[in-house]
């Protein structure tokens, strides 16, 4: 087993990063490599589907881990035993704004054969998606996105 982990300070409130991370529905907007589904009758159950640039994509049914409001939210894909990633966002509120901590957690014996493959492309995934989430934090708003166009201006 091992970990991997990227964390930096977000100028928004808590609430709105929470929001953000809570919504798995719209993690296309702004999460360069996934999209995930939830399930409409069971809200644990996602489909997680991964994508890259020029590379094909993989989709598989999983359910979130872990999940503890305003703090944590994770979700496991791979084979049991073998190799299994958990993706986690964990956050915390600031003075002036968020700390986030972005992880992934490899477990299974072929973890151990892939770490030193495994520990600089992760780290580079998250480095990667924490960028996309903190530019989309800064231009878009839910206030911005659901207002009407002001007329008559």
């Amino acid at each position: 087993m091992f970990t991997v982990d990227h964390s930096l300070h977000l100028a928004v409130p808590l609430a709105r990063v929470w929001r953000l991370l809570a919504d798995v529905d719209r993690y296309r907007d702004w999460h360069p490599f996934i999209i995930l589904k939830r399930d409409p009758d069971e809200p644990r159950k996602i489909t997680y589907t991964y994508r890259r640039r020029g590379a094909d994509q993989f989709t598989v049914e999983t359910e979130i881990s872990k999940l503890d409001r305003q703090r944590v939210i994770a979700w496991r894909v791979g084979v049991r035993w073998l190799l299994e990633i958990e993706e986690s966002f964990v956050v915390a509120k600031e003075l002036q704004g968020t700390h986030l901590v972005h992880g992934m957690c490899c477990t299974g014996c072929l973890a151990f054969l892939f770490w030193p493959l495994f520990r600089r492309g992760l780290r580079n995934v998250l480095m990667l998606t924490d960028r996309s989430l903190a530019a989309h934090l800064k231009r878009a708003t839910t206030i911005a996105r659901y207002s009407q166009p002001r007329r008559g201006l």
